[in-house]
């Protein structure tokens, strides 16, 4: 299972946690959950991405695996010129997911939908990844 991990220093020096100022807050943020079924002549892919756009969600198939990419941009600095901070923690995040999807699809297909957090990616199975029928035939003995 491929996870998204968000580096995190405080968690590797935690001595420096201890000395910090009790009104700093740490956050984690929870890794990108994803789910991966098939439904009827499609592969669907689902993964949590709560507070990206859907302009800043790229996704790209190739040799059998879907990259999923979101970035979230921090304010720009000349904007806040003329701003004095007593405390600021908007700031950039980031994630990629690669998925090695488990058929052929038809990336041409391929329909991206972004709801409330949640990505849902539906590929139609290429023609060769779809079950066929095989007839039995009955051999005749001399």
């Amino acid at each position: 299972m491929n996870r998204l991990s968000v580096w995190n220093p405080w968690r590797h020096l935690p001595r420096m946690r201890d000395l910090m100022d009790e009104d700093w807050d740490i956050v984690e943020f929870p890794e990108n959950e994803i789910d991966m079924y098939e439904e009827g002549d499609n592969v669907v892919v689902k993964i949590k991405a709560p507070g990206f756009k859907e302009e800043n969600i790229d996704i790209t198939i190739e040799d059998g695996t879907a990259v999923i990419t979101g970035k979230i941009e921090e304010e720009e600095e000349e904007k806040d010129k003329k701003r004095k901070y007593y405390r600021k923690e908007f700031r950039s995040q980031s994630f990629t997911r690669r998925v090695d999807l488990p058929v052929r699809v038809k990336a041409d297909q391929a329909e991206a939908d972004y709801d409330n957090g949640v990505l849902v990616l539906t590929l139609p199975k290429a023609e060769e990844a779809k079950p066929q029928a095989v007839k039995v035939k009955t051999r005749k003995t001399k």
